[in-house]
């Protein structure tokens, strides 16, 4: 295949720089990753694993295919038992592949289960199910004149996907795999994590490569993130934030048991010191909480009596205030 033609998939000129290149299949691998496709994956499979093929030859990953039809020949075929042998190839192990794995901000700081989905070659099934032997020569390699047969250049197996629309010649499909993943607490971006077996299947029978994920952690709404550090409001009830006194924040489905200094004015923070994310040498980050104040639920049930109070003891407590400040009688 020309190389121009990769360029297409990513939507960039043949004259496209690799940081063009590395620029669109960032974009591209966004939109059309399964795990940010659910209920469309088998629809964006197929162009997901398009895109990374394009990416892995432009950047030099992976070596472009090179087809080339078998050529004519007039030399006699070799002996029969190297046909034999190409027919039973050894098993061989699949490829490894890699994974982006997509992991919540919950998931990464207390550990959880993350399902991965991602595409691997496989054997074309439709290939597998036709006969086994070359129709031309019978399985034996040579035509009725002694000679290589040019159906099958003398293999004595049809060709290559001869016929197959399914996989286009090239004897694989690709399939959709959903695996989930265990994320102990404390994972950080780049992390490597092995799914044994997960890989590309193998040839002949061989077995499967692994699939390895690598980590990208995604901030939650309502999260800022600075490196390892986060940040996040939590919302206090005036009450509290003014005589102040014992709080419970719930932050990512766990309880912090907090401490609310009197007198505490909405934009104040409260850092949780090692309670952000971790890098691969166990350093972790800080939680920092901006208040927010609330209404108490019970401010709905006080009485026209408690409400005159309240507003009595604030215009008290407003007039100290004038006279402290010399502003007042």
């Amino acid at each position: 295949m020309n190389l121009d033609e990769y360029y297409k998939r990513l939507n960039l000129p043949c004259t496209a720089s690799p940081a063009d290149v590395k620029r669109a299949y960032r974009r591209l691998r966004t939109k059309y990753h399964p795990d940010r496709n659910k209920g469309r994956e088998s629809t964006v499979a197929p162009l997901f694993t398009r895109i990374q093929e394009a990416f892995e030859i432009l950047t030099g990953k992976r070596p472009p295919p090179v087809f080339q039809p078998p050529a004519a020949s007039t030399e006699r075929p070799a002996p029969q038992a190297r046909s034999d042998e190409h027919r039973n190839a050894p098993a061989m192990r699949g490829a490894n592949c890699l994974v982006e794995l997509f992991v919540p901000l919950e998931a990464a700081l207390h550990g959880g289960a993350v399902q991965a989905s991602y595409t691997v070659n496989e054997p074309c099934q439709v290939c597998q199910q036709r006969a086994a032997s070359c129709a031309t020569c019978n399985g034996r390699g040579t035509s009725s004149a002694d000679k290589r047969c040019a159906a099958c250049g003398g293999t004595g197996r049809p060709g290559a996907g001869d016929g197959c629309q399914a996989c286009l010649g090239t004897r694989k499909r690709a399939s959709l795999r959903s695996e989930t993943v265990t994320i102990a607490p404390g994972a950080w971006d780049g992390q490597r994590l092995v799914i044994e077996g997960g890989g590309h299947r193998g040839a002949n029978g061989g077995p499967a490569g692994d699939a390895i994920c690598s980590v990208a952690i995604m901030c939650d709404a309502g999260f800022r993130r600075d490196g390892l550090h986060l940040a996040c409001e939590i919302q206090v009830d005036f009450v509290t934030a003014t005589l102040g006194g014992s709080f419970e924040a719930t932050i990512l489905g766990r309880t912090y048991p907090l401490e609310i200094p009197p007198n505490t004015r909405p934009g104040s923070t409260i850092r949780l010191r090692q309670h952000g994310l971790a890098d691969r040498n166990g350093s972790r980050g800080d939680l920092t909480l901006h208040v927010v104040l609330a209404m108490p639920a019970a401010a709905s049930h006080l009485t026209g009596d408690e409400r005159q109070r309240l507003h009595d003891m604030f215009a008290e407590a407003e007039l100290r205030a004038r006279r402290l400040a010399g502003n007042g009688p």
